[in-house]
């Protein structure tokens, strides 16, 4: 099959048509190549960037402090045997609900109460023993009162009689010499006190004294054998069987009081300055999507020398059944930064050759890109110490599309 061919034109004439009508066609679709680029560039200068704007408002500037820590109930007690002993009864089970005093669990008392009969037969006998000593002394010394009374008076009335001649001097000494003794023997007795209780009878009575402890002492272990809830809670822990043996001090229940819930959090230097007593703080627990109230109730007075930390409490005001302890909780306080100040949002802020700058919205909608000097910072918001003045607008998005002079359109403000 043939193919069609184009035959340029051999004469002089036909080539200058054909090359102007070239030349002709070219500057056409250059023209309009140039025109069309123009209204493109047109189209986009018209172009609109939306943005969010920010009015800056003098106001109180706060930042936000972040608390977290796990749920602790208000106690939780261990019981523990203080003696060794079989486990004769255990009256509560895991999960109950106990009241203070309840019995949770008694020890096996036989040998016990064989020893305190023993101890108390052997405090009668030690009773006994000093009524016995007091009516012996008393006896010894009236005794020994009538013995010297009554050879003073035979020395007396021998010393009479010898000054009359009737008897020799002989006599007269053996007189004075039983005066002396029954002297000697009332002395001995009235000197051996201890306070205002002869030593003899003392004595006793200490002996009395210690056999009465002894009772008391073995009242107590028999007590003490009997275990009893501290507190009000729920038993949490539980590791006793009847017939088991349990050495002492051996943790047997654990009481939980649940009836108050508070968070131990840890807080830097710079945190726990704006933290009183008393602040309300609301808490969140992620586990149950439930949030709580709560007020601080202690802020520790010194660093922790191991974390480096402060302890802040927080107690809620009304724990539920819910809540359990070792919890994740949350919570957050806004405090005062710094009063009556001109702050914007962090996102509103750019850096362009070492220098802040913010884009503040024109009245007609333009941006002016404008270098501010900044203050304090927290988390959300940036100080603004000049460059700007109360009431500018500012854009808080697409900052990277904006430039001086670049139109917007707001879409949102805050």
């Amino acid at each position: 099959m043939n193919q069609p061919s184009f035959h340029f034109p051999k004469s002089p004439r036909a080539k200058a048509i054909a090359f102007g009508l070239i030349f002709l066609l070219t500057c056409i679709a250059i023209y309009l190549y140039s025109h069309s680029s123009a209204v493109s560039k047109v189209k986009g200068t018209a172009q609109n960037v939306s943005v969010t704007a920010y009015t800056v408002t003098r106001q109180d500037m706060k930042r936000k402090i972040s608390l977290s820590g796990q749920t602790v109930p208000v106690a939780q007690v261990d019981i523990s045997t203080k003696y060794a002993g079989k486990i004769a009864d255990v009256a509560v089970n895991l999960g109950d609900v106990v009241a203070p005093g309840q019995v949770l669990l008694i020890q096996d008392t036989v040998d016990t109460n064989l020893t305190l009969n023993q101890d108390k037969a052997a405090l009668e006998q030690a009773v006994a023993d000093s009524k016995a000593a007091e009516s012996q002394f008393g006896s010894d010394l009236q005794k020994a009162e009538v013995e010297y009374d009554t050879a003073k008076m035979n020395y007396n009335r021998y010393a009479v009689l010898k000054n009359e001649g009737a008897i020799s001097q002989q006599e007269l000494d053996t007189a004075y010499q039983a005066l002396i003794v029954a002297k000697s023997a009332l002395d001995n007795l009235e000197s051996q006190n201890v306070g205002d209780v002869p030593a003899s009878v003392a004595s006793k009575y200490a002996a009395q004294a210690k056999a009465g402890y002894t009772v008391d002492s073995l009242t107590q272990q028999l007590d003490d054998m009997t275990l009893r809830a501290p507190r009000a809670g729920v038993v949490t822990y539980r590791n006793a069987e009847v017939g088991a043996m349990a050495a002492a001090n051996t943790k047997v229940m654990t009481i939980t009081d649940t009836s108050g819930v508070y968070i131990d959090c840890s807080l830097s230097e710079a945190d726990v300055a704006a933290i009183q007593q008393g602040m309300p703080v609301s808490v969140s627990i992620e586990s149950l999507a439930q949030d709580y109230d709560g007020y601080i109730t202690y802020v520790s007075p010194a660093m922790d020398d191991t974390t480096k930390t402060y302890v802040v409490r927080i107690t809620l005001a009304q724990p539920d059944a819910k809540l359990r302890g070792g919890m994740f909780a949350q919570s957050s306080i806004d405090v005062l930064q710094k009063p009556d100040t001109l702050f914007i949002p962090k996102d509103a802020l750019t850096e362009q050759d070492g220098k802040a700058q913010v884009c503040v919205i024109r009245p007609d909608d333009t941006i002016e890109l404008r270098t501010v000097t900044t203050g304090l910072r927290n988390d959300d918001y940036i100080e603004i110490t000049d460059g700007l003045d109360d009431g500018d607008v500012i854009a808080t998005t697409n900052l990277a599309r904006l430039k001086d002079g670049t139109t917007v359109s707001i879409e949102e403000r805050q």
